[in-house]
Protein backbone atom coordinates (compact mmCIF):
# COMPACT_ATOMS: atom_id res chain seq x y z
CA UNK A 1 0.00 0.00 0.00
CA UNK A 2 1.10 3.66 -0.90
CA UNK A 3 0.43 6.32 1.96
CA UNK A 4 1.01 10.50 2.26
CA UNK A 5 3.07 9.62 5.22
CA UNK A 6 5.86 12.09 5.24
CA UNK A 7 6.06 12.16 9.36
CA UNK A 8 8.19 10.01 11.65
CA UNK A 9 5.50 10.45 14.28
CA UNK A 10 2.32 9.58 11.70
CA UNK A 11 4.56 6.64 10.78
CA UNK A 12 5.29 5.22 14.04
CA UNK A 13 1.50 5.72 14.81
CA UNK A 14 0.44 4.24 11.64
CA UNK A 15 2.72 1.14 12.10
CA UNK A 16 1.33 0.55 15.53
CA UNK A 17 -2.29 1.51 15.58
CA UNK A 18 -2.97 -0.38 11.98
CA UNK A 19 -0.42 -3.32 12.56
CA UNK A 20 1.20 -2.57 8.98
CA UNK A 21 4.66 -2.35 8.27
CA UNK A 22 4.44 -3.64 4.40
CA UNK A 23 3.57 0.35 3.17
CA UNK A 24 5.18 2.37 0.84
CA UNK A 25 5.62 6.25 1.08
CA UNK A 26 4.29 8.24 -1.73
CA UNK A 27 6.27 10.22 -4.14
CA UNK A 28 4.13 13.23 -4.06
CA UNK A 29 1.35 14.62 -1.04
CA UNK A 30 -1.61 13.28 -2.33
CA UNK A 31 -3.10 14.25 1.35
CA UNK A 32 -3.41 17.88 1.19
CA UNK A 33 -4.91 18.39 -2.59
CA UNK A 34 -7.57 15.96 -1.24
CA UNK A 35 -8.02 18.00 1.64
CA UNK A 36 -8.35 21.44 0.21
CA UNK A 37 -10.95 20.03 -2.44
CA UNK A 38 -13.06 18.92 0.40
CA UNK A 39 -12.84 22.33 1.91
CA UNK A 40 -14.03 24.05 -1.26
CA UNK A 41 -16.75 21.45 -1.64
CA UNK A 42 -17.94 21.59 1.71
CA UNK A 43 -18.00 25.58 1.88
CA UNK A 44 -19.85 25.01 -1.41
CA UNK A 45 -22.71 23.51 0.58
CA UNK A 46 -21.89 20.28 -1.25
CA UNK A 47 -21.40 17.94 1.73
CA UNK A 48 -21.55 14.67 -0.04
CA UNK A 49 -18.63 15.60 -2.32
CA UNK A 50 -17.01 16.66 0.30
CA UNK A 51 -17.15 13.72 2.62
CA UNK A 52 -16.23 11.19 -0.09
CA UNK A 53 -12.82 14.02 -0.58
CA UNK A 54 -12.08 13.48 3.13
CA UNK A 55 -12.37 9.66 3.02
CA UNK A 56 -10.25 9.37 -0.04
CA UNK A 57 -7.88 11.29 2.19
CA UNK A 58 -7.76 9.22 5.54
CA UNK A 59 -7.11 6.37 2.82
CA UNK A 60 -4.14 8.33 1.91
CA UNK A 61 -3.24 8.94 5.18
CA UNK A 62 -5.08 6.98 7.80
CA UNK A 63 -3.53 8.71 11.10
CA UNK A 64 -3.84 12.27 9.70
CA UNK A 65 -6.09 14.36 12.66
CA UNK A 66 -6.91 17.22 9.86
CA UNK A 67 -9.08 14.22 8.32
CA UNK A 68 -10.54 12.42 10.59
CA UNK A 69 -11.89 15.90 11.68
CA UNK A 70 -13.55 16.52 8.74
CA UNK A 71 -14.96 13.50 8.15
CA UNK A 72 -16.67 14.15 11.33
CA UNK A 73 -17.43 17.84 11.21
CA UNK A 74 -19.52 16.46 8.16
CA UNK A 75 -21.22 13.52 9.36
CA UNK A 76 -22.21 15.87 11.93
CA UNK A 77 -23.75 17.90 9.46
CA UNK A 78 -25.45 14.98 8.06
CA UNK A 79 -27.14 14.55 10.95
CA UNK A 80 -25.11 10.84 10.62
CA UNK A 81 -24.30 10.02 14.56
CA UNK A 82 -23.46 6.38 14.31
CA UNK A 83 -20.61 7.63 11.70
CA UNK A 84 -19.94 11.01 14.17
CA UNK A 85 -19.61 8.25 16.81
CA UNK A 86 -17.09 5.54 15.20
CA UNK A 87 -14.79 8.02 13.85
CA UNK A 88 -14.59 10.16 16.93
CA UNK A 89 -13.32 6.98 18.94
CA UNK A 90 -10.75 6.05 16.07
CA UNK A 91 -9.43 9.71 16.46
CA UNK A 92 -8.87 9.08 20.04
CA UNK A 93 -5.40 7.19 19.19
CA UNK A 94 -4.07 10.40 17.12
CA UNK A 95 -5.12 12.96 19.47
CA UNK A 96 -1.50 14.16 20.00
CA UNK A 97 -2.05 18.23 21.32
CA UNK A 98 -4.28 19.35 24.20
CA UNK A 99 -6.64 21.06 20.83
CA UNK A 100 -7.02 17.60 19.41
CA UNK A 101 -7.99 16.51 22.54
CA UNK A 102 -10.87 19.05 23.58
CA UNK A 103 -12.11 18.75 20.22
CA UNK A 104 -12.28 14.69 20.99
CA UNK A 105 -14.29 15.74 23.89
CA UNK A 106 -16.60 18.34 22.29
CA UNK A 107 -18.01 15.70 19.40
CA UNK A 108 -18.75 13.11 22.03
CA UNK A 109 -20.12 16.20 23.84
CA UNK A 110 -22.55 16.66 20.50
CA UNK A 111 -23.19 12.83 20.14
CA UNK A 112 -24.09 12.36 23.99
CA UNK A 113 -26.26 15.51 23.46
CA UNK A 114 -28.12 13.93 20.49
CA UNK A 115 -28.50 10.81 22.43
CA UNK A 116 -30.52 12.82 25.22
CA UNK A 117 -27.97 11.96 27.73
CA UNK A 118 -27.45 15.85 28.70
CA UNK A 119 -25.54 15.12 31.78
CA UNK A 120 -23.39 13.47 29.78
CA UNK A 121 -22.87 16.35 27.07
CA UNK A 122 -22.21 18.98 29.41
CA UNK A 123 -19.65 16.83 31.36
CA UNK A 124 -17.75 16.13 27.94
CA UNK A 125 -18.10 19.97 26.82
CA UNK A 126 -16.92 21.43 30.59
CA UNK A 127 -13.76 18.79 30.31
CA UNK A 128 -12.59 19.68 27.19
CA UNK A 129 -11.87 23.18 28.03
CA UNK A 130 -9.85 22.02 30.81
CA UNK A 131 -7.27 21.12 27.57
CA UNK A 132 -8.20 24.33 25.29
CA UNK A 133 -10.74 26.82 25.33
CA UNK A 134 -13.30 26.96 22.66
CA UNK A 135 -16.78 29.34 22.44
CA UNK A 136 -18.71 26.56 20.57
CA UNK A 137 -18.15 24.38 24.29
CA UNK A 138 -19.46 27.36 25.98
CA UNK A 139 -22.31 27.78 23.51
CA UNK A 140 -23.92 24.25 23.97
CA UNK A 141 -23.43 24.45 27.77
CA UNK A 142 -25.45 27.55 27.65
CA UNK A 143 -27.77 25.94 25.74
CA UNK A 144 -27.98 23.09 27.59
CA UNK A 145 -28.60 25.14 31.01
CA UNK A 146 -31.72 26.59 28.87
CA UNK A 147 -33.23 23.64 27.96
CA UNK A 148 -32.32 21.46 31.23
CA UNK A 149 -32.59 24.33 33.93
CA UNK A 150 -31.02 23.14 37.55
CA UNK A 151 -29.82 19.92 35.91
CA UNK A 152 -26.76 21.50 34.71
CA UNK A 153 -24.49 23.27 36.78
CA UNK A 154 -20.78 23.92 36.42
CA UNK A 155 -19.19 20.34 37.55
CA UNK A 156 -15.96 19.78 39.72
CA UNK A 157 -13.26 18.25 37.64
CA UNK A 158 -13.64 14.66 39.92
CA UNK A 159 -17.29 15.21 39.17
CA UNK A 160 -16.95 15.26 35.32
CA UNK A 161 -14.59 12.37 35.51
CA UNK A 162 -16.90 10.29 37.57
CA UNK A 163 -19.28 10.82 34.56
CA UNK A 164 -16.95 10.05 31.88
CA UNK A 165 -15.95 7.00 33.68
CA UNK A 166 -18.56 5.65 33.57
CA UNK A 167 -19.43 5.86 29.68
CA UNK A 168 -15.51 4.16 29.78
CA UNK A 169 -14.59 7.82 28.04
CA UNK A 170 -10.86 8.27 28.62
CA UNK A 171 -9.77 10.92 31.12
CA UNK A 172 -6.51 11.94 29.09
CA UNK A 173 -4.20 11.30 25.86
CA UNK A 174 -3.58 7.77 25.21
CA UNK A 175 -0.55 6.65 27.32
CA UNK A 176 0.85 4.19 24.18
CA UNK A 177 0.58 7.67 22.04
CA UNK A 178 2.33 9.77 23.78
CA UNK A 179 5.36 6.74 23.93
CA UNK A 180 5.27 6.43 20.44
CA UNK A 181 5.73 9.84 19.87
CA UNK A 182 8.52 9.73 22.44
CA UNK A 183 10.48 6.74 20.65
CA UNK A 184 9.99 9.02 17.28
CA UNK A 185 11.53 11.48 18.41
CA UNK A 186 14.35 9.82 19.52
CA UNK A 187 14.88 8.14 16.44
CA UNK A 188 14.50 11.27 15.05
CA UNK A 189 16.87 12.70 16.71
CA UNK A 190 19.42 9.95 16.35
CA UNK A 191 18.92 10.32 12.54
CA UNK A 192 19.60 13.62 12.32
CA UNK A 193 16.19 14.95 11.87
CA UNK A 194 16.24 17.58 14.30
CA UNK A 195 12.96 19.52 13.30
CA UNK A 196 10.83 16.30 13.39
CA UNK A 197 12.25 15.14 16.43
CA UNK A 198 11.39 18.66 17.62
CA UNK A 199 7.97 18.31 16.74
CA UNK A 200 7.13 15.12 18.81
CA UNK A 201 8.58 16.57 21.39
CA UNK A 202 6.76 19.55 21.41
CA UNK A 203 3.41 17.01 20.61
CA UNK A 204 4.20 15.37 24.04
CA UNK A 205 4.72 18.02 26.27
CA UNK A 206 1.92 19.89 25.33
CA UNK A 207 -0.37 16.96 26.83
CA UNK A 208 1.88 16.12 29.31
CA UNK A 209 4.00 19.15 30.65
CA UNK A 210 6.91 16.74 31.29
CA UNK A 211 9.80 18.54 32.81
CA UNK A 212 12.39 15.64 30.94
CA UNK A 213 10.41 16.54 27.88
CA UNK A 214 10.88 20.29 28.40
CA UNK A 215 14.59 20.13 28.90
CA UNK A 216 14.67 17.39 25.95
CA UNK A 217 13.19 20.35 23.88
CA UNK A 218 15.28 22.89 25.07
CA UNK A 219 18.64 20.66 24.11
CA UNK A 220 17.41 20.39 20.37
CA UNK A 221 16.40 24.20 20.24
CA UNK A 222 20.18 24.59 20.41
CA UNK A 223 20.98 22.13 17.81
CA UNK A 224 18.63 23.90 15.29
Amino acid sequence: MELSIFHISEMYLYEYYNKDTDYTISGEDKLTPLLEEGIKLENAGQDDAALQKYLSAHMENPVNYEAYSSIIRVCRKKGDLQGLYNYTIESYNYCCTRAELALFYRNLGFYYLEKYKPEVASALYQYSKLFKYNENADSEINYLKEAMGDKIHELTIEEMQSLLKKEEIPLAANSITLALLVKAAEEAEETKLYNQALDCYKMVYDLTGDNEIETRINILNEKI
